[in-house]
């Protein structure tokens, strides 16, 4: 594998990325159960080459993620990102699953030839690890980008920082009301909406790409190696990008951000979707965009680290 030799400034700006035809992009409403769910869609101008499910994270929603999906429909991809019924503040995990199933469905309908991809970034893995396990030979390939893995190790995350931090707070109350209680309380629950714990059942599932900051302030990196080691335990071949650096990319929230000192000197953390040039968006799209195109190369024991002294740096072939 040899991934991304050069990204000017090791950040490759979305906005570059090159267009090779028109595309038309439309908000959805998806009847998921009796329950309109809202969503974004782009559908390409000439045939279909495949089809790209957005799974966004906590706090986002569909319309963030307009020029993502407008930039792969222009390259022939039909493309979609659900809000997940409930409130913009909240953990609907339950109803995105749903909402996602329902998506990829509609998008298959529209684009019945090519490959199926699959991208999650943050709490949307949390979405992304049911909705694998619940259809079966349907997406060939994951880029999974900082992503939730564990759930009950989120919520005990947030929990410890709730005294201090209003923002850990409302996510710990926000995973209790989704699950009706902690995990000791109601551990199925935990249990479905954790994507490391739901591997053996990611039957048809090729190839995944995942991308974790090493400072992650949001979801640890730990949980990003979880994920890799559940993938690895069923044979699923992956790569990891390690992101310790990027000065040009902003460093996002950090784990070293929640001490008494400034500690980050630059360490990138818990990336915005939102922003294009953020680092973990850029570089994650970046790999979607690879992967879709065909120019990614072979899945399978990479091991790439991200470092603005040093560039992008493959740890092994």
């Amino acid at each position: 594998m040899r991934l991304l030799a050069a990204l000017p400034a090791v950040l490759l700006v979305l906005a570059a990325l090159p267009h090779v035809g028109a595309s038309t992009t439309s908000e959805v409403l998806l009847d998921v159960g009796g329950v309109l769910a809202h969503g974004v869609q782009a559908l390409p101008a000439g045939e279909c080459r495949g089809i790209v499910v957005v799974a966004h994270g906590y706090g986002h929603n569909a319309v963030e993620h307009t020029g993502h999906l407008t930039h792969l429909a222009d390259e022939g991809f039909a493309a979609i990102a659900m809000d997940y019924s409930g409130p913009l503040d909240g953990f609907p995990l339950g109803a995105g699953i749903r909402d996602t199933i329902a998506a990829a469905d509609h998008l298959r309908a529209q684009c019945p030839g090519g490959p199926a991809y699959l991208y999650s970034v943050s709490m949307g893995t949390a979405v992304a690890g049911p909705v694998l396990a619940s259809m079966p030979n349907f997406f060939s390939i994951w880029v999974d980008s900082e992503g939730l893995s564990q759930l009950a190790e989120t919520w005990a995350e947030a929990t410890a920082l709730s005294p201090g931090n209003a923002f850990a707070k409302t996510a710990s109350d926000a995973i209790v009301a989704e699950c009706h209680g902690t995990p000791a309380e109601r551990p199925a629950c935990y249990h479905e909406r954790s994507a490391a714990l739901r591997a053996s059942e990611f039957v048809g599932l090729q190839g995944v790409v995942l991308a974790h900051a090493l400072n992650d302030g949001l979801v640890p990196y730990n949980q990003g190696r979880e994920m890799q080691a559940a993938l690895n335990a069923q044979g699923i071949k992956n790569d990891f990008f390690t992101v310790v650096r990027d000065t040009n990319g902003g460093t996002g929230t950090t784990l070293t951000g929640y001490g008494s000192h400034d500690l980050d000197n630059g360490f990138t953390g818990h990336g915005t979707e939102s922003v294009d040039t953020d680092t973990m968006t850029a570089l994650t799209f970046g790999l979607l965009d690879q992967v879709v195109m065909g120019t990614y190369g072979q899945i399978g024991g990479g091991e790439t680290v991200l470092e603005s002294d040093v560039g992008m740096v493959p740890l092994t072939a």
